[in-house]
């Protein structure tokens, strides 16, 4: 997915950025990008990006280092004993609950992953070009094009990150609470695999999905899109 599309700045998802005044800021940027574009003519112009290399070491870096920390659990004897959930639906259930724990404890932490100051940048760009009385020049559009681009490079680099870091905790708290997805769905006898893979597993699992769970509660939250 490298085509270019024409696109206005919209401002990220919380997921995607930190709590508090800095998404007023993004914000900002949105609306400003948007009038501009229907009052001066400035179009952005984003390809979507893939996170670089730093960003997918990052990330399976912190899977890394929450499967040592889980087989270090299980290693010790720590771990509490294997929760078995009744059927399935209880297993889906006890899944969804996992990842929105393990999402809201992430959350205040969001304002430390990468892409704040890309973003920033961007919204200083939007308003200094906005603020010509002129209009845009082509250097305007070549700059807010290019602080564009840098912020779909943060939001992709964060995304991997975050999506790691999300992967290993809940590593470390299915180790620690006893709860392994494939010994839940295939029975407490079952030993196809060791219960610390199977924490891997779960965790990645969850990591996966504080994401949609994440962008779920938010449109609880906020309301239905407003038309």
């Amino acid at each position: 997915m490298q085509g270019q599309t024409t696109t206005t700045v919209e401002p990220p998802s919380a997921w995607d950025r930190a709590a508090g005044s800095p998404a007023r800021a993004d914000a900002a940027a949105g609306a400003a990008t948007s009038r501009s574009d229907q009052e001066s003519g400035l179009s952005v112009v984003a390809a979507s990006r893939q996170a670089g290399p730093g960003a997918v070491a990052a990330g399976f870096g912190l899977i890394a280092a929450g499967a040592v920390a889980g087989w270090m659990i299980w290693r010790s004897g720590a771990a509490a004993a294997k929760i078995q959930p009744k059927d399935t639906t209880a297993v889906f259930l006890t899944l969804l609950v996992f990842a929105a724990a393990v999402e809201r404890i992430l959350e205040p932490f969001s304002r430390w992953l990468p892409g704040r100051a890309a973003e920033a940048a961007l919204a200083q760009t939007v308003t200094d070009v906005n603020g010509r009385v002129d209009g845009p020049t082509e250097a305007d559009r070549a700059a807010v094009t290019t602080a564009t681009a840098a912020v779909a490079q943060a939001k992709a680099n964060r995304t991997i990150v975050a999506w790691g870091l999300a992967s290993g905790l809940a590593t470390v708290a299915s180790s620690a609470g006893g709860f392994y997805v494939l010994h839940a769905v295939a029975g407490s006898n079952w030993n196809g695999v060791a219960v610390w893979v199977d924490a891997i597993v779960t965790g990645v699992m969850v990591g996966s999905g504080t994401k949609p769970v994440h962008d779920l509660i938010n449109r609880a939250q906020n309301g239905p899109p407003s038309a």
